[in-house]
């Protein structure tokens, strides 16, 4: 029976195959392997020990169908799998697990999983970045309405827009280039983090252990790696499926009907957007994309609970954990493929967009009273002179160049001069030298992070 919608519906096979029983079973048998080797290279069991785990692992003896036969006597799930280790491990069985505890093969599991699942998300990143890039390129000269408070505010430009999005996702790369240095870590000091049945090796097990894995060994640790590394993993994942969902929000008000200035791409051939009504073309990516995105942000809220045990440690972050880690990483995952295939094929209705902008000669008002203070106009006075006209406009329906004029403003500015303020095109600002910054920003970037992979 299936219940978990990742089994059917989420996630890609590559990214779940991270997470699943049977990698786990891997990741905890390296780890056996690798401690063995350690513990081998320090005295502390004969090398033919070692020899004898490493194969029974490398042969592929120890089996999932024999570890839980075992589970459902001692239900233990880690003595289980020591074992079933053991009984294929010939005379190094003796040694199988000597000298730690379950938690340092599992954190130490899980260390490599965020390490692995960390790879994807880096190329995640790196794709939704090239994709934001491309639109910002396409798009620097786009003249489009920006919108405060759901209203008609000042013009931007489209490229302006997804620039801002580009430059966050940049941030992002950097959190998890920097953020991987302290939420990956494993351990193997034994029960309550003091090493001391490795006896005077034990920090150079751990660290060799380490070594041979790939990964960095915890500080101090109790007999759990320390979940602030956990929260701070969550908390990066957090704050970029945030940044997807707000540019999932914008495409989905962009594409309200009443605007209709972007579109996600709809098969109108195959595509169905409603079961009762069949005319619907619904931006069911971005709304997806949202959904997740918020289930992933609560997952944080059980890691935050897990941090705090009792002394040494007790299980009430185990469980848990089983939900959170996987979850959060697949369906990250997910929305950050999907929201790349969104941009990518994100219809921009250029001429709607000037269309909408045009429509509505009120949105130069900043750019009024910034010319009227320019000519020597007081700026509280310009502000009230073009707020009153602005009232008149919506009072009487006329337009806002009639109104200004028989307000007075020609005896500061010439007409010719209005009609240059009131042209939507003479005032974007730094628009383009922005999306030019963010640009070689990212190009720059992209470098830094191909020489650190």
């Amino acid at each position: 029976m299936v219940v978990s919608p990742l089994e059917y519906r989420y996630g890609r096979p590559e990214v779940k195959a991270i997470f699943d029983e049977d990698s786990r079973l891997k990741y905890l048998l390296k780890i056996e392997v690798a401690l063995a080797q350690a513990q081998s290279e320090q005295n502390l069991i004969p090398r033919e020990a070692f020899l004898n785990i490493q194969e029974a692992v490398n042969s592929g003896k120890v089996k999932q169908e024999r570890i839980k036969e075992i589970e459902r006597e001692t239900k233990h799930d880690m003595m289980a799998l020591i074992r079933a280790l053991t009984e294929v491990s010939g005379e190094g069985g003796k040694y199988v697990h000597f000298g730690v505890t379950s938690n340092d093969i599992l954190d130490t599991a899980t260390a490599l999983q965020l390490r692995d699942f960390t790879r994807f998300l880096i190329e995640d990143l790196i794709e939704l970045q090239g994709e934001l890039l491309k639109k910002v390129e396409e798009n620097i000269h786009t003249l489009m309405l920006g919108r405060t408070h759901g209203q008609h505010a000042s013009p931007i430009t489209f490229g302006l827009k997804m620039a801002v999005y580009l430059a966050e996702v940049n941030r992002h790369i950097q959190r998890v280039m920097q953020g991987r240095e302290r939420y990956i870590a494993g351990k193997i000091l034994g029960p309550v983090g003091t090493g001391a049945s490795l006896g005077e090796a034990a920090l150079e097990i751990q660290d060799r252990v380490m070594e041979i894995l790939g990964i960095k060994a915890e500080t101090g640790s109790t007999q759990v790696v320390d979940r602030d590394r956990i929260i701070e993993f969550l908390s990066i994942v957090n704050n970029i499926v945030t940044t997807l969902e707000k540019i999932s929000t914008e495409i989905r008000n962009l594409q309200r009907t009443e605007i209709d200035e972007v579109s996600e791409y709809f098969d109108m051939e195959k595509q169905v957007g409603s079961s009762s009504m069949p005319n619907k073309v619904n931006p069911v990516n971005s709304e997806n994309i949202a959904s997740l995105s918020r289930f992933i942000r609560s997952l944080i809220i059980s890691e935050y609970e897990a941090a705090v045990t009792w002394h040494e440690r007790d299980l009430t972050n185990s469980a848990s954990e089983r939900f959170v880690i996987p979850y959060a990483s697949i369906l990250t995952d997910y929305i950050l493929k999907r929201m790349s295939n969104v941009i990518s094929t994100l219809i921009v209705k250029k001429e709607k967009m000037l269309e909408d902008l045009i429509s509505d000669p009120l949105v130069m008002g900043e750019n009024i009273v910034s010319t009227l203070t320019e000519n020597g106009v007081p700026r509280q006075d310009a502000h009230e002179m073009v707020r009153t006209s602005a009232m008149d406009v919506y009072k009487t329906g006329k337009s806002f160049k009639e109104i200004l004029i028989s307000n007075g403003i020609l005896k500061y500015i010439t007409e010719d001069k209005l009609i240059h303020t009131l042209d939507p095109k003479n005032f974007t600002g730094q628009s383009e030298k922005i999306c030019l910054n963010v640009i070689e920003s990212s190009k720059l970037l992209l470098q830094e992070v191909y020489r650190g992979i």
